[in-house]
């Protein structure tokens, strides 16, 4: 679910009164939405006073003008209007003029911003030569022969932007920008767009490829955009054009929070005399090469490095995606299949028990979807102190301690042994070594280290102290070894439910910076869960009474596992005639079963004449002939694995249908009952659920959330699809599965 700030969400699930104003903005090319929708002009005063401030940034459309006293400007056509006296009496959008001739204009932002590009509209009084100064970067331009103007320069860095002309197209004219866009390509926004619609899908266990399908419809009754105008943008349309989406929620403040919906790439675009339509996809829908480097490993490769060779041969650039470091402790040895690079991708997160998603800033995300084992250890605890069993959850035993106001008269309390060879303790929970000062502090903070299988995204815990609980601590997160957030906790109480939404982590160290006067650190239990704050209500959130449907049940799940073996006379794979050239001497051979044990050969070889393997796999033979031009037959010959199939099974219900789920990746027997459970969990999960609600760009397909329920309090769902419609209003439907699995069910 994306983040968002404590304000955004009052008002979202505000019962009170209705949403403010929604926003959308749809980019087609590289244009920076931030710096976009923060720009503005300062220095009103510097500007003539028919200009308008706002429209410019705005993706508004300068269509009428008034007639002005600039050099060759004003027609006698009646095509212009009579220029009002006042400001008060403008109604028509001329954009940014300058207030004296041949005169600057200055675009600031709040922050740096790096803007690749720019695309601006002068109108038919252009300059011809002109200055473009930010921060870092000073562009001349000479000899410009257009009212549209695209410029691919970068300004990093950029807090403003200042235009200065030298020349103008009509001799001495104020200067003016029409409009302007902090990139090149195209955007839409409300006063455009008719409907938008994001429908993303993703499974949780992996079963078929995760998809985005995003449609956009836009205003075209001005026929701005009609496939056969020369100087319509959507000449500049092409398949595969960078499509972002961002989503904006006025605040009872009257700022927006915006947040960011998706990065889909253009797939196909129509238009008539009413409207425009685009229909845009994820990038998995692009990643149609195929896979032939699929290896028998007998020593094994972890699913992160085999990740890490599917992208590469793929060509995936290596700052746009992220692989679970908890895939490097999960080995395969059989070797991949010649599959597309996406089922390749979507293979191995099923054998790593992971989701493969785009996120919504268009990466490639291999996460892990489990919850992950945890251990608890402590440098810093007392001899009784056992701190591995705070993730138990089991109840503690108390010892009486002879620290300040601690030993009660009841009978809850145990008589502590002395510290002996061989003294067996209950289980107490984690007790510090240290004991605070009068003043609650410490010499050397008391910690409790907390250490994941796999990272792991957590929405609030629950600590539960023993008596005299602490007074403050601190939350340090890290995952792959970087700090990711300190969070500071006060106020603590005996039972103490911290309603945070932590960042990803798969390390947390729990560090008490305050105590209970004289009294050691007493922490028995941490209840972590993979817990949400969002619930779908009746009445308020939904629009329509949920739909429930009981799914078939599954008696019985089994996991086949794929078991190779190296066997078998060397026989002859392939034989081709091959055409060589000085250019080309080499060539590749694709076999249809797994092979090893390759060589290779001329058929007739003449003097000098040799053929020789460079690369290979179990599926592919790339050969390099040397001493031949012309036409030439080479085979190459090898051994063809032979494999046998066995299964792992596990019951899940006394009735029903038995599943049969089958990765080729999987051999290993504990690996394939750790699939089991991971799947077998799911299917018990049987029932789903179809919402339709007010919308919320907030959630992704893949998240967990709340349902009301009259039978089940706090229902959990995961949604593997959502759908997000956007008329000028929100509106959004959600495919859902009950959530059997071991979360927390305590809800905000």
């Amino acid at each position: 679910m994306q983040a968002a700030s404590t304000q955004y969400k009052d008002h979202m699930k505000s019962k009170d009164r209705l949403r403010n104003q929604t926003y959308i903005r749809v980019t087609i090319g590289l244009i920076n939405q931030e710096a976009q929708a923060s720009a503005y002009i300062p220095d009103h005063g510097n500007y003539a006073y028919y200009s308008s401030f706002k429209q410019p940034l705005d993706n508004y459309e300068v269509q009428e003008l008034y007639a002005t006293c600039d050099q060759d400007y004003t027609p006698v056509d009646g095509s212009m209007y009579f220029l009002p006296r006042t400001r008060a009496d403008v109604v028509l959008n001329q954009g940014i003029v300058s207030k004296e001739l041949v005169g600057p204009v200055e675009i600031q932002f709040p922050v740096q911003y790096d803007i690749k590009g720019l695309t601006i509209e002068f109108g038919k009084a252009f300059p011809v030569d002109f200055i473009i100064e930010s921060d870092n970067n000073t562009v001349e331009i000479t000899g410009n022969k257009s009212g549209h103007f695209v410029t691919e320069e970068i300004f990093a860095g950029a807090t403003f932007l200042r235009f200065t002309p030298s020349s103008m197209v009509n001799g001495q004219s104020r200067f003016r920008i029409h409009k302007i866009t902090m990139g090149i390509g195209i955007y839409f926004d409300n006063q455009r767009i008719l409907s938008a619609t994001k429908k993303e899908h993703i499974s949780p266990i992996m079963e078929e490829l995760p998809t985005i399908d995003f449609n956009l419809s836009v205003n075209n009754k001005d026929r701005a955009f009609d496939i056969e105008n020369e100087e319509s943008s959507v000449n500049f349309l092409e398949i595969g054009q960078d499509i972002t989406v961002l989503y904006g929620q006025k605040l009872d403040d009257g700022s927006v929070e915006w947040l960011p919906g998706a990065k889909v790439r253009l797939k196909e675009w129509s238009a008539d005399d009413e409207e425009m339509s685009f229909s845009a996809s994820d990038r998995f829908d692009y990643m149609d090469g195929t896979y032939h480097r699929g290896l028998f490993r007998q020593e094994g490769i972890s699913l992160y490095d085999l990740a890490l060779d599917v992208l590469s041969d793929a060509g995936i650039d290596s700052r746009t995606y992220w692989i679970d470091s908890y895939l490097k402790s999960v080995k395969v040895v059989n070797p991949m299949p010649v599959v597309a690079h996406k089922e390749a991708l979507q293979l191995i997160a099923n054998a790593g028990r992971c989701i493969l998603y785009q996120d919504r800033g268009g990466n490639i995300f291999l996460k892990s979807s489990f919850i992950p084992a945890m251990e608890a250890i402590s440098d810093n605890e007392t001899y009784f102190s056992q701190a591995g069993s705070i993730l138990d959850k089991s109840p503690k035993k108390p010892y009486a301690m002879s620290a300040q106001n601690y030993i009660n008269v009841t009978p809850t309390q145990y008589f502590l042994p002395r510290q002996e060879e061989g003294a067996i303790y209950l289980n107490a929970g984690y007790i510090s070594e240290a004991v605070a000062e009068s003043n609650g502090s410490f010499a050397v903070n008391p910690t409790v280290e907390i250490n994941l299988e796999a990272s792991f995204k957590c929405f609030g815990l629950t600590l539960e102290f023993g008596s005299n609980n602490p007074l403050e601590m601190v939350f340090h997160a890290y995952r792959d070894g970087e700090l990711v957030e300190d969070y500071i906790v006060s106020g603590l109480t005996a039972t103490t439910v911290i309603s945070h939404e932590f960042e990803e982590f798969d390390r947390l160290i729990l560090e008490f910076t305050k105590g209970c006067p004289n009294n050691r650190i007493v922490l028995n239990n941490i209840t972590f869960g993979d817990r949400t704050d969002y619930v779908f209500e009746y009445g308020h959130e939904l629009t329509k009474t949920p739909k429930g449907t009981q799914l078939a049940k599954v008696r019985e799940l089994q996991v086949i596992r794929t078991l190779y073996n190296r066997a078998g006379e060397i026989k002859e794979l392939a034989k081709e005639m091959i055409v060589v050239t000085a250019a080309d001497n080499r060539y590749t051979f694709y076999f249809t079963n797994p092979s090893y044990d390759l060589s290779c050969a001329i058929t007739v070889p003449g003097e000098g004449q040799t053929a020789t393997i460079l690369d290979s796999s179990n599926y592919f033979a790339t050969v390099e002939l040397t001493g031949v031009t012309g036409t030439v037959e080479v085979s190459v010959s090898g051994r063809e694995y032979t494999t046998v199939k066995t299964k792992v099974s596990r019951q899940l219900n006394p009735t029903g249908s038995m599943e049969t789920w089958e990765n080729p990746l999987v051999s290993d027997a504990v690996h394939a009952v750790n699939i089991a459970d991971w799947i077998g969990d799911y299917l018990k999960a049987d029932r789903q659920y179809d919402l339709q609600y007010r919308g919320e760009p907030r959630i992704d397909a893949s998240d967990i959330t709340f349902l009301e329920n009259k039978y089940v309090p706090d229902l959990l769902l995961r949604v593997y699809e959502h759908t997000l419609k956007f008329n000028g209003a929100l509106s959004g439907s959600v495919k859902a599965r009950r959530d059997m699995s071991n979360v927390a069910t305590v809800k905000d």
